[in-house]
């Protein structure tokens, strides 16, 4: 095929996104690789110390123990769950964990363009200055937990894309109690669930966001659009999941759990 007859999106075959994807994937093995023998032969670890803060309280939690008992693990008891693996199975279970979150991330943000109509060659640079980012791809390699509360966010943009306004709204109540400062979208997501814009089981128009309303009566209509019933589903669904997420850690462990992964984060002043 001549060159002028290809077409104008079309990626070179060296840089297709599945042949990205597999690259990404087999660098991030290797870094986790190469990071267990940096902490077995170096002074200078590889692996971040929350992940050994993670490890610790996961050790605790399948020792039948609450992970509370390790000193400065401040998270959700869902994260020591999750790394649970890592005493049965091996210790970089959560590594891989996280660096697959990661590229799950990667793969969110070649859906989102997508919906977008993005042309193929622009999703797949897009998703490359993620994948290929030294920022990004040490995060998770090293045993940061960060790239699975990205992939949250990111799908619960999708769903909020296609309509799901339920989905969406689990996976920000779930999210929030995770991690606690993905509190912060609430508003951005409470100005999209716009009742004129967006309608539960169907495609928003997205790029019709900025639009304002009319003079007429403004600040009723105004009122009126706050409490939408988008706004109260997504408020009702999210904030039942984050109790329920909260009511069952507070059962299994009690003022623990709200002072160290709740209240703690209020008080907290970083230096």
């Amino acid at each position: 095929m001549s060159r002028g007859s290809e077409k104008p999106d079309e990626s070179p075959k060296w840089m297709s996104f599945r042949t990205l994807l597999v690259s990404s994937m087999l660098l991030r093995v290797f870094l986790i690789i190469y990071g267990e023998w940096q902490d077995s032969h170096m002074e200078v670890r590889y692996t971040d110390i929350d992940y050994t803060v993670f490890s610790d309280a996961a050790s605790l939690m399948a020792s039948g123990e609450s992970p509370y008992k390790r000193t400065t693990y401040r998270y959700s008891p869902l994260l020591a769950l999750l790394l649970v693996p890592n005493t049965i199975i091996h210790r970089s279970w959560g590594k891989f964990l996280f660096s697959a979150s990661d590229l799950l991330v990667g793969l969110f943000i070649r859906e989102i363009l997508k919906l977008r109509k993005v042309p193929e060659k622009v999703c797949t640079v897009s998703v490359m200055v993620w994948l290929l980012n030294p920022f990004t791809f040490t995060i998770g390699t090293r045993g940061n937990c960060e790239p699975i509360v990205c992939a949250m966010i990111l799908w619960i943009i999708i769903s909020l894309m296609k309509g799901n306004l339920s989905q969406a709204a689990f996976w920000y109540g779930l999210v929030v109690h995770f991690r606690v400062y993905p509190i912060i979208y609430a508003l951005p997501i409470i100005l999209v669930l716009d009742s004129k814009l967006f309608r539960s089981g169907h495609k928003p128009p997205l790029e019709d966001w900025n639009t304002h309303t009319s003079s007429t009566d403004k600040k009723t209509l105004r009122l009126k659009s706050l409490f939408s019933r988008e706004r109260i589903m997504f408020g009702l669904i999210s904030g039942g999941v984050f109790l329920a997420c909260n009511a069952v850690s507070f059962y299994f462990y009690g003022h623990e759990f709200l002072h160290e992964a709740l209240l703690y984060h209020l008080t907290r002043t970083d230096p």
